[in-house]
């Protein structure tokens, strides 16, 4: 069935309350099918659009492509008029560009066509071909063409900046690979150290990967550490394996292996869906490089624990045994590229990098590899030490988790992270599964601290939930199912909190199941089918003999309230608004009460009782004036009754425009 403009809309606003990935990308699938077959074309492109932004930095080249060619041909062909977003269209081409060439089966001369006619096009709108010549370095610099690398390098220097140039750090990132791989390593830090610290979406991340060995080869320890500490953070959760493969080589070139070998057995997952394979090569080879060496030290028949990106699967291989196959696919994927490209730069460059040797022998990067540390903490760390010298890894593990709240109870947060992620991958390895909750636990105390980490925390809360026993002495699951409700997107903290009231109305704990259930009702998106039960559940509950608080029995009243407006029943509506104002004035909760006032003077005025609305609304400016809303609607009160002077000088005496009371806030 051919679905309308206003459906397309909808299924749009479904798919962005899924998370980025896989399956927000299968849905866009979904509705560019659905939008070509209604020939509903301008929104198609601006859906299509908007999507090569997100397959673009969510590591989808592939549907990047399909999405931005059809967008491409379309305003060719005039079936668009593209005046307004010509700039969105011309800025793209530079991530077309940038993906191209990792994939060996496209061919090099198309990759130059493509090249060629987003110059044409930059030439034909008057920009600058400053992107233009980065881009052709990238290229050039893929293909080992050194030569052609620096004319476009030096090209691009002197080329003035526009509006279609990169970000004024991601152009320097550019420049610090450029001259790192030409061992120009003192002049890329320099170029590279003033954008640390940002510039867009896709920074610092990216400068401190292109910055690690640099660091290194000129011994700058303390910022070589500082920067895969900072970068590989922010990038752990991207599925763009050639990013995280910098920070895997740095390991393996400052004497890291166990660390190396941590982010690889991370990421070796990712290898079945890789962004592509250029991404893959490096990913492959850097952990090749790691893994070699840990087998040269004795350590090849260590086991690594796998599983299939989609977790349906899970085995055992050795670290000689994943060395082999890594080593002969990033060799099989140098050959495809080299017979693409006319050249053995790839083969030659993956060689050299399997078989390459620390630039330092041993670099610290955690307080439990021997950083700099408090002396408490130290005894700890010697303590880990000692055990893992005697052979008793269970004891080694137990002290890593106690070095870990060590550094907690300090309020070394980074450092503290860093040994609980090691704690739980060693409880793991000792089969300790109880300590390896009480692991997780810490780690979701740490990560739920910091925005940045809301995702790694989702998910350690997940592996929580796995785990199925948790200790007495400490909180329960559902505790935290609450706590992560501030960090989900809407639709999955009302899951959250749906699962935890569950919990608590098993446990027969009829204050707390009231509670949780009321904020799971207030985070579902609109509609949900889950409404209508859940609510018909708080008033149950209310209804019961529970020692409910009157706060909870007020917001709860809000949202009955609500439900029924949007249904229609106004004088429901104003009902239990009114009942919740009464709750809210005993419990003596101000802004609460001001809101559902506020609330009230809408239904009134839906309601078409004016005069009241318009008394509501300025009894509510007189306790707070900053109310805007509150102005509005009773200036919309007035004309409504047909007081239009007074009206006027009301909309005066408040700076409120005719544009003002066409905003209708619900």
């Amino acid at each position: 069935m051919t679905m309308s403009l206003e459906q397309l809309n909808q299924q749009l606003r479904d798919l962005h309350r899924l998370p980025s990935g896989p399956a927000r990308f299968a849905a866009y699938d979904a509705l560019f099918r659905h939008a070509d077959a209604a020939g509903a074309t301008e929104f198609a492109y601006a859906a299509r659009m908007s999507a090569i932004s997100e397959f673009h930095h969510g590591g989808d080249p592939t549907r990047a492509f399909l999405a931005f060619s059809w967008c491409l041909a379309t305003a060719d062909r005039g079936e668009i008029d593209v005046a307004g977003d010509e700039h969105g269209l011309l800025w793209r081409f530079k991530w077309i560009v940038w993906a191209l060439p990792q994939f060996p089966e496209i061919p090099l001369d198309r990759t130059m066509a493509v090249l060629d006619d987003m110059e044409r096009r930059y030439r034909l709108r008057g920009h600058s071909l400053h992107a233009v010549h980065q881009h052709r370095w990238l290229v050039a610099h893929h293909v080992g063409d050194a030569e052609g690398a620096q004319r476009h390098y030096d090209d691009m220097l002197t080329a003035p900046r526009d509006s279609l140039s990169d970000c004024h750090a991601c152009v320097p990132s550019g420049q610090v690979r450029h001259l790192a791989s030409l061992g120009r390593h003192d002049e890329a830090i320099r170029i590279g150290t003033p954008y640390r610290h940002g510039g867009c979406t896709e920074q610092p991340h990216w400068m401190l990967a292109e910055l690690l060995l640099p660091y290194l080869a000129t011994g700058k320890v303390d910022e070589a550490v500082d920067a895969h500490r900072r970068g590989y953070r922010r990038i752990r959760d991207d599925r763009h394996l050639d990013n995280v493969a910098l920070h895997v080589a740095f390991c393996g070139r400052s004497g890291n292996e166990a660390a190396g070998l941590a982010i690889i057995e991370r990421h070796l997952s990712w290898l079945d869906a890789p962004s592509s394979p250029f991404a893959e090569m490096e990913f492959a080879t850097a952990a090749a490089q790691v893994l070699g060496r840990l087998a040269a030290a004795g350590q090849g028949d260590r086991v690594i624990p796998r599983r299939s990106d989609d977790g349906t699967r899970r085995w055992e291989s050795t670290v000689a045994e994943v060395r082999d196959e890594l080593a002969g696919r990033a060799t099989a994927l140098a050959a495809r590229f080299d017979a693409r490209n006319g050249n053995a730069h790839q083969s030659q460059r993956i060689a050299a990098r399997l078989t390459a040797t620390p630039l330092l022998d041993h670099v610290p990067l955690t307080v439990l590899a021997g950083r700099t540390t408090d002396p408490a903490s130290r005894e700890l760390v010697e303590r880990v030490a000692a055990l893992t010298g005697a052979g008793d890894h269970a004891g080694a593990a137990r002290a890593r988790l106690q070095v870990a709240y060590a550094l907690r109870n300090a309020d070394r947060h980074d450092d503290a992270v860093e040994a609980a992620e090691e704690a739980v991958r060693s409880l793991d390895r000792a089969g300790l599964p109880t300590d390896a909750v009480r692991a997780r636990y810490l780690l979701w105390e740490l990560y739920r601290r910091s925005w940045e980490n809301r995702r790694e925390a989702l998910a350690i809360l997940d592996a929580i939930g796995a785990a199925g026993d948790i200790p007495d002495d400490l909180p329960g699951y559902e505790v935290l199912l609450e706590e992560a409700a501030d960090l989900a997107p809407g639709a999955d903290a009302a899951n959250r909190l749906f699962a935890a009231a569950e919990r608590h109305r098993a446990a027969g704990r009829a204050a707390d199941e009231f509670r949780t259930l009321r904020r799971a009702a207030a985070a579902l998106p609109d509609p949900d089918e889950r409404l209508s039960a859940a609510l018909d559940r708080l008033e149950s509950l209310a209804a019961g003999d529970a020692d409910l608080p009157v706060a909870e029995l007020a917001r709860a009243d809000l949202l009955v309230g609500r439900a029924a407006a949007h249904a229609g029943d106004l004088d429901a509506a104003l009902l239990r608004t009114q009942r919740a104002l009464d709750r809210l004035a005993a419990a003596d909760l101000a802004r609460e009460r001001l809101a559902a006032s506020l609330s009230w003077a809408r239904l009134l005025f839906t309601a078409g009782r004016l005069v009241e609305a318009e008394q509501q609304a300025r009894a509510i400016l007189a306790e707070d004036p900053d109310q805007w809303y509150a102005g509005a609607l009773a200036a919309r009160s007035l004309k409504a009754q047909g007081r239009d002077a007074d009206a006027t000088e009301f909309m005066a005496d408040y700076g409120i425009d005719e544009d003002d009371l066409a905003y209708d806030e619900d």
